[in-house]
């Protein structure tokens, strides 16, 4: 795992619901844990699907929705950087 500026991946929240928004050719090793993937991941959690649409036109259409329970194990990982957008 690597430590860089700016995170490779990030997934969104909805109301405890997961996205992967960005670094796709990372989900495979994130979600099994297995081999190396990118760190930080930030996790960009949002209050409602009106309040993301206000900063991704699409919402989630076209998004892999992840588990929250892998979420629970990067988060206890310390892989996890959550962010709140206000």
């Amino acid at each position: 795992m690597t430590d860089t500026n700016e995170p490779e991946i990030m997934i969104v929240e909805v109301h405890q619901n997961y996205y992967m928004a960005m670094g796709e050719e990372h989900l495979e090793a994130m979600l099994s844990g297995k081999g190396p993937y990118p760190t930080p991941i930030a996790c960009v959690a949002f209050r409602d699907m009106a309040h993301l649409s206000e900063y991704v036109d699409t919402g989630v259409d076209g998004l892999w929705s992840i588990h929250p329970e892998i979420v629970n194990r990067l988060r206890k990982a310390g892989d996890i950087l959550d962010k709140v957008i206000d």
